[in-house]
């Protein structure tokens, strides 16, 4: 959680808990259920067109140029996420390895979690 993120930090636990409650309806009959939780992706995507970097960074009180340095800089790992980071973690639960595995999270954000924990 983070402060002016209330419907965010809330739509991420309600993801989180919809996973778990699908996984036990689903179990029954062979469904499995997860969820990658991911950071903001600043490659690959389509939805970081200049514009959105500008109004992003200008909330930050940043130049767009720097967004990329802040986002690595809030996380413990001190990384940005890739889409292949959250593409491995898909990979996981869909393949092999994953077939026991219901009602789990992968949270692929080079730690932020784990900085806001303290």
């Amino acid at each position: 959680a983070s402060k002016g993120n209330v419907a965010y930090s809330a739509a991420k636990a309600a993801e989180l808990h919809m996973a778990r409650c699908l996984a036990e309806e689903g179990g029954p009959i062979g469904v499995r259920v997860n969820t990658v939780l991911p950071d903001a992706v600043l490659e690959g995507s389509g939805i970081w067109d200049q514009g959105w970097r500008a109004a992003r960074a200008a909330g930050y009180g940043i130049k767009p140029e720097e967004l990329e340095d802040f986002y690595k800089a809030r996380t413990v790992l001190k990384v940005n996420v890739r889409p292949e980071d959250i593409a491995e973690a898909v990979s996981y639960f869909a393949g092999p390895r994953g077939s026991r595995t219901t009602g789990g999270m992968i949270t692929v954000d080079g730690g932020v979690t784990a900085a806001y924990a303290r």
